[in-house]
């Protein structure tokens, strides 16, 4: 696969990602593990094995013809929807108050991190054969709300507002980066800070999202209850000051900090890595980001150029709103670190989104010579 400058980066920055990710599941679940009568290797090599059928899966996506992808749009995206159905069925499984997973004996996946790149790659497919009239009020607002309520809403009942959120996200960037109108797009904020609220404060589920919002306003005063997984977190955090404690010294991961190898993960680096561990590793996501840009704005085809964009957009949000709920910047989430935290079905699909930029920075080389 012949790749630019950029494509190259992108590809060394994932696989540096991916590896970091294998040692710090490794690192960090072992108590966990191990207090589970396990192997202590048993995540670790769960993730190292996740991570080579996910390359597999990327090298499949960086050859594989992206007009595929459009012309079966709709497609793919109504197998996501039955697929992320299925979980309100037996097959679904229920952790916390919520059935995000489907279970078919010892195997389980989460649907809607699939759903994420249908509901990209249909947005794309959408926005580009309709681009002249993308800022008219049917082709263009009206066919983003229905598929962001279709999309987000199917999640957001699981309940997985978090996830549900990145959706609604990533495809409001496809058709924005398309040039929706201007008012379109206050319009769709607008809506979105009231569904939000409703969401938040009005919608009764297993646990309350106002004790969450308490708790991260105040970790420290509901340590009991809500405000435990936070202070956990802060406390791993300000124990791994500028350069860390080292690889395998953190104190958190035994079993103070829940959650430890997958969603907090980000934690056990600061505190193993410290400051400089964490900002070499937000400086590598920035660096990813960049160079997909890079490579998007090269690419002469609308629906690459959007397709990227899109899958752009959920890698960076991901990490952005995983490391701010983390370091107690924005209330708790359920978003994991892309790359490092651990999780077959979603280290998998990243790497495969991965596999797509790369494609359409291969087509962009071939075309330029």
């Amino acid at each position: 696969m012949k790749l630019s400058k950029d494509g190259k980066a992108l590809l060394y920055i994932t696989v540096f990602l991916t590896i970091f990710g294998i040692i710090m599941v490794l690192s960090s679940s072992w108590p966990t593990a191990v207090s589970e009568h396990r192997a202590w290797y048993y995540y670790g090599l769960r993730q190292g094995i996740f991570a080579l059928l996910g390359f597999v899966f990327m090298q499949f996506t960086g050859v594989y013809d992206n007009e595929n992808y459009k012309k079966n749009a709709l497609w793919i995206f109504l197998i996501a929807l039955i697929l992320c159905a299925l979980v309100f069925t037996p097959l679904g499984k229920e952790i916390n108050y919520a059935k995000r997973w489907i279970k078919i004996k010892s195997f389980s996946f989460m649907p809607s991190d699939i759903l994420k790149f249908a509901s990209i790659n249909l947005a794309a497919a959408i926005v580009s054969q309709k681009i002249n009239k993308i800022k008219t009020f049917n082709e263009g607002f009206l066919r983003m709300i229905f598929l962001v309520a279709v999309s987000g809403g199917i999640v957001f009942m699981q309940p997985d507002l978090s996830t549900a959120i990145v959706i609604i996200g990533s495809v409001f960037c496809v058709f924005m980066v398309s040039g929706l109108n201007v008012r379109y797009i206050v319009s769709t904020l607008l809506t979105t800070l009231v569904f939000g609220y409703i969401a938040i404060f009005k919608v009764k589920i297993g646990y309350s999202r106002i004790d969450r919002i308490i708790a991260f306003v105040d970790p420290l005063g509901n340590l009991e209850d809500e405000g435990w997984q936070l202070s956990q977190s802060l406390a791993a955090v300000s124990n791994g000051s500028f350069l860390g404690s080292g690889l395998g010294m953190s104190k958190q991961k035994f079993l103070y900090l829940s959650q430890a190898h997958n969603d907090f993960i980000f934690a056990i680096i600061c505190e193993e890595f410290g400051f400089l561990g964490a900002l070499i590793l937000i400086i590598a996501y920035f660096a990813f980001l960049v160079c997909g840009i890079r490579i998007a704005m090269k690419t002469k085809y609308i629906y690459s150029k959007l397709l990227v964009s899109g899958i752009l957009f959920v890698i960076g949000i991901q990490a952005y709103v995983n490391m701010t709920v983390v370091t107690g910047l924005i209330p708790p989430t359920g978003l994991t670190l892309p790359f490092i935290s651990y999780g077959g079905t979603s280290l998998m699909i990243m790497l495969g989104l991965v596999g797509i930029i790369l494609n359409v920075d291969r087509n962009n080389e071939e075309e330029r010579k």
